[in-house]
């Protein structure tokens, strides 16, 4: 261990000691007295509480999870060496809930429906780290939390929302959207600190391309979301002491898909910016989700839903680039830069008046782009990423 990860590791075990639990409790007490006296910003406010919260909380969750016993053992589709905790994500939902409290404001109805029926997927996640509920269930909650969400007035915008036919569309979108997110951030929590980095990242952008748009108020309830899972990182970052675990992955994943949809994406009547900047700000979920389900059908290792569901390996984007680079921080540290760049450009094109058909194109040209990545990435690694579950003769087909 070299000299940089011996002071991670003391910084680690500060906050994990009773006297660095008293400074940040000391710090957040002050805090909270300060914003009720000065009347700071309550998204400051929201991500400076969060944040200290998350640093008190997660420790709490690294010994709870050894004293219950609830942890991820190594196999032969996971990285990680050792038994590591797995309720991680109660923290950062705790967190995230508590900053809320503190604040004492108002949210929008439609943000309070989120924060409830987040906390219904949370529960069903820590259930599932305890005693693993079946893929079907867990499906049928976001379905019915899904539809919960979209009656309360947050919905994507893509088809006229003045026509019926283009309410219909857009709800059932929606419907897709929230849990094929939800479950894409799910399965990007592979490699030490990639979930919770993308996760700060994304709300950041969704928040800012928001605030551009006329949207500010998306950020008071990004704002928790990122500051406790900037507390959690600290203690996620590589080498993890915890994960997030399903009641964190399906939490986050499920506010942020939700938030995501609420976003004004474009001014009416761009509809190329409606499909490519989302694409952008969560392509590395996007491009996961995709890649995975065309070569596992490709290579014929699933034939139905249920199989896709139930399929286990080492094929999504992390754990390609991680045998590419032979190193957890190097791949995660590569999909940090990579989500920020794209979600840059997004912001870019935010601010470009195109005409549909020059933004069309340009979209194409991006889905091209990414569609050549994906079977070049898969070229290099198809035998790492299937290993005994792929033979000779599928590898040649």
């Amino acid at each position: 261990m070299n000299s940089e990860q011996n002071k991670f590791e003391s910084v680690r075990l500060f906050f994990k000691e009773p006297k660095g639990f008293s400074v940040v409790f000391v710090i957040l007490f002050l805090s909270n007295a300060l914003w009720s006296i000065t009347q700071l910003p309550q998204s400051l406010f929201l991500l400076l509480s969060s944040f200290l919260l998350s640093l008190i909380l997660t420790p709490s969750m690294y010994e709870l999870s050894r004293i219950l016993r609830i942890v991820d053992k190594p196999d032969d589709r996971k990285i990680h060496f050792g038994e590591v905790g797995r309720i991680g994500g109660l923290a950062v939902a705790l967190a995230f809930a508590g900053a809320i409290l503190l604040s004492e404001n108002s949210f929008p109805h439609k943000y309070k429906i989120v924060m409830v029926a987040g906390a219904i997927i949370a529960l069903v996640g820590l259930l599932d780290d305890i005693i693993s509920i079946p893929a079907k269930i867990r499906l049928i909650v976001q379905f019915f939390l899904a539809l919960w969400v979209i009656d309360n007035e947050i919905s994507l915008r893509l088809f006229p929302t003045h026509e019926t036919w283009g309410q219909i569309l857009n709800s059932s979108l929606t419907i897709i959207w929230i849990i094929g997110f939800t479950n894409a951030y799910n399965f990007i929590d592979g490699l030490d600190g990639l979930a919770a980095g993308l996760g700060i990242i994304i709300a950041f952008f969704i928040s800012f391309i928001s605030y551009i748009n006329g949207q500010p108020e998306i950020f008071s309830l990004s704002a928790p979301l990122i500051g406790a899972l900037f507390g959690f990182l600290v203690f996620n970052f590589n080498p993890a002491w915890i994960f997030l675990g399903d009641v964190g992955a399906q939490f986050c994943g499920f506010v942020l898909s939700s938030l995501a949809a609420d976003v004004a994406w474009a001014s009416p009547g761009e509809y190329w910016k409606v499909f490519t900047l989302p694409m952008l700000t969560l392509w590395v979920l996007l491009f996961d989700m995709i890649q995975i389900t065309i070569f596992r059908v490709k290579y014929g290792l699933v034939k139905s839903i249920s199989e896709w569901l139930a399929f286990t390996g080492k094929d999504h984007i992390h754990h390609r680039l991680f045998f590419i680079f032979g190193s957890q921080k190097k791949a995660v540290i590569f999909l940090y830069i990579l989500s920020c760049v794209l979600s840059f450009f997004a912001i870019i094109l935010a601010n470009l008046k195109l005409k549909n058909i020059e933004g069309i194109l340009l979209s194409a040209i991006i889905f091209f782009i990414s569609i050549l990545s994906l079977f070049i990435l898969d070229k290099k690694t198809t035998k790492f990423a299937f290993g005994s579950k792929l033979n000779s003769k599928s590898i040649m087909e």
